[in-house]
């Protein structure tokens, strides 16, 4: 990507929250002042050399926004996805509001969407919503700035097990939990869907503590049964009941699944230990 002294920027608002639109506009505030940096805000797309984009990209804004991208001059046409929902379709990802021709959508593990299913994009400035700080981050990438005024640092995880011997060598931990990682992390995306963005941390660990609980028992299906109904009589909150219910089924279909998998595969590929 060419370096420019200054860029002029036309704003795309592709379906967002607003959250995103306020960091912009703060950014443009005379606090952080960008267009110290020679950034200028232009209303006509014909006069753009750089174009940001903010939102997951509705059904409706499909069409505005090529539009828009192809009225801007030929170069450098510079295109920034400024926020989580416009890097990838954020927690809309899977929206039927949204425009996305992915193979991949409706999938839960994995992310696809948002305006780069009709525009490429050159920068991603990921966050729900950015910092005005990392957005001038982003911009004095695109002018060069960085490199003058900012030192870089490169960090290396080790793999599990290992010690760091060099300053720039962090340790990699696995976080300490009752539950196998990939049980934590299938229960956590789920659990989004049934309580929300917010509240689902709090609720999945007043979870793991009662596992934790339940396993210490000789059944623990039904030990962690009687536990979740114990929380049932002393929560208030219906919605955490709900949540609560639901992670215990799918806790049980998880746990099932997994070790009927392990079990099959322990057959078709035994592992001899020795010589």
């Amino acid at each position: 990507m060419a370096k420019l002294k200054s860029v002029w920027v036309y704003h795309v608002d592709a379906g967002s929250c607003n959250g995103c639109d306020i960091e912009v506009l703060d950014v443009l505030s005379p606090y952080y002042d960008l267009e110290r940096l020679g950034v200028k805000v232009v209303p006509n797309p014909r006069h753009a050399d750089a174009l940001f984009i903010t939102g997951p990209l509705t059904r409706q804004m499909r069409i505005a926004l090529k539009k828009t991208y192809e009225a801007m001059p030929p170069k450098p046409r510079i295109v920034v996805a400024v926020g989580t929902c416009a890097c990838s379709g954020g927690i809309f990802y899977n929206s039927y509001a949204l425009y996305n021709t992915s193979p991949q959508r409706g999938r839960d593990r994995l992310r696809s969407g948002g305006p780069e299913m009709v525009v490429p994009i050159d920068m991603y400035i990921p966050g729900c919503p950015p910092s005005p700080e990392e957005i001038l981050y982003g911009v004095a990438q695109l002018l060069g700035i960085k490199e003058k005024k900012m030192k870089g640092e490169y960090w290396y995880a080790l793999p599990p097990g290992e010690k760091a011997g060099k300053e720039d060598e962090v340790e990699f931990k696995i976080p300490d939990r009752p539950i196998p990682l990939r049980y934590w992390l299938t229960l956590r995306e789920e659990l989004r869907r049934v309580i929300g963005y917010y509240d689902r941390e709090a609720v999945l660990n007043d979870f793991i503590t009662l596992v934790e609980k339940a396993f210490e028992d000789e059944n623990p299906r039904e030990k962690l049964h009687d536990l979740v109904t114990g929380y049932f009589l002393k929560e208030k909150d219906s919605r955490v009941k709900v949540a609560m219910r639901f992670l215990e089924n799918e806790f049980w279909r998880l746990y099932d699944e997994y070790h009927s998998l392990g079990e099959a595969l322990r057959k078709k590929y035994p592992v001899t230990v020795g010589v």
